[in-house]
């Protein structure tokens, strides 16, 4: 687990081609939505403080009740809530299926040629295993559907024993248990699904369940060491992210250095969460190919190249082999006819061949 968990880290930072592109493309996909607020801050608020402050990166009370009280004119709460809920909806599903198509592509480059990037490779791979990763996201669904309700039944609980409890603290760590359980449940699914990602493409499998299945097998088989991964890169890339975040929210953005300041480190902050979604894959990819025997290959015998393609009217190689070896044999089996011998006369007329 170590082992790929440090392969994981390296060959994900060694990626930076691939952290820029999904950064680039993370940005493309929220520029919309961060327009839009970004127009409404500014139409509703112009001219005021509470524009000054939520520009600032501060949320401003009287800003949030006038929006509510209908305060604001042309504005209402049930016509913002519907167009930024629309394109919030419409914004998480592009980015869901932007995802989908990525991972195929991101697995591809880490999977074969010793993870070296490629735009060919990684589109190829992006194409090549799409609509196998939708039917493993719908998939999927079904066991994030069973997790959600058995957190509901838990939560249900519960509320049960919140009605004859005699102190609330016991309560709240109750349903702050049922909320970790929830959390775990969510990642453990995730994690089974990486893994029956990764076995799609190693094996170029197009029968989904199965590799479902198989994928459920194998993080069983090995929980503590899929699961220990999983939750070590996780720690790891929500310390990151948090560290960036808390910095960026610290700043006092009064100038134009300090809003570009702000800037760099949001944006540092969502490249820190390109790189540990790379270091997922390629750490689980590790570790599966360490604990997956490969299968045994049987290789077939060569055959001669052009057979295939003589003409009618020629003799295959093996019935000219027949042949030349039919005329060794004739020769061999030929008497030998001795050389003439060299007979000299006795009249000294010459040498004549008998």
């Amino acid at each position: 687990m170590i082992s790929s968990f440090i392969a994981g880290i390296l060959h994900a930072s060694r990626s930076w081609k691939m952290i820029l592109l999904l950064l680039v493309a993370n940005i493309l996909f929220s520029m919309p939505l961060a327009l839009s607020i970004f127009l409404l801050v500014v139409q509703t608020a112009s001219g005021t403080l509470a524009a000054d402050r939520m520009l600032a990166n501060k949320i401003d009370a009287s800003w949030i009740i006038d929006v509510f009280n209908h305060q604001m004119p042309g504005y209402s709460l049930e016509s913002v809530g519907i167009q930024l809920g629309l394109l919030l909806a419409v914004t998480g599903f592009g980015y869901l299926v932007v995802n989908t198509l990525f991972a195929g592509g991101i697995i591809e480059v880490f999977a074969f040629d010793d993870g070296r990037f490629t735009m060919r490779k990684f589109w190829a791979g992006c194409g090549a295993y799409f609509w196998r990763f939708v039917r493993l996201l719908l998939i999927s669904l079904i066991f994030y559907g069973v997790a959600y309700f058995i957190y509901l039944l838990a939560r249900g609980l519960v509320n049960q024993t919140e009605e004859r409890a005699t102190a609330y603290e016991s309560v709240i760590y109750k349903r702050w248990a049922v909320m970790l359980l929830l959390v775990v449940m969510f990642a453990f699914i995730n994690m089974v699904f990486d893994y029956a990602k990764i076995s799609t493409v190693i094996s170029d499998s197009r029968k989904m369940f199965r590799e479902t299945i198989n994928a459920f097998r194998f993080a069983l088989q090995h929980f503590f060491s899929t699961f220990g991964l999983y939750l070590l890169i996780a720690i790891i890339g929500i310390s990151f992210f948090g560290l960036l975040a808390w910095l960026r929210s610290s700043i006092n953005q009064s100038s134009a250095m300090s809003v570009l300041l702000a800037i760099i480190l949001s944006q540092a902050a969502i490249a820190v969460r390109m790189w540990t979604r790379l270091t997922f894959y390629v750490a689980e990819l590790d570790l599966y190919q360490r604990l997956v025997p490969e299968p045994a290959t049987i290789i077939a015998p060569r055959q001669p190249a052009e057979v295939e393609f003589l003409s009618a009217t020629r003799t295959r190689p093996e019935e000219e082999t027949e042949e030349i070896r039919g005329e060794e044999a004739a020769e061999l089996r030929a008497p030998v006819e001795s050389p003439p011998e060299m007979v000299t006369r006795a009249d000294g007329e010459g040498k004549e061949n008998i």
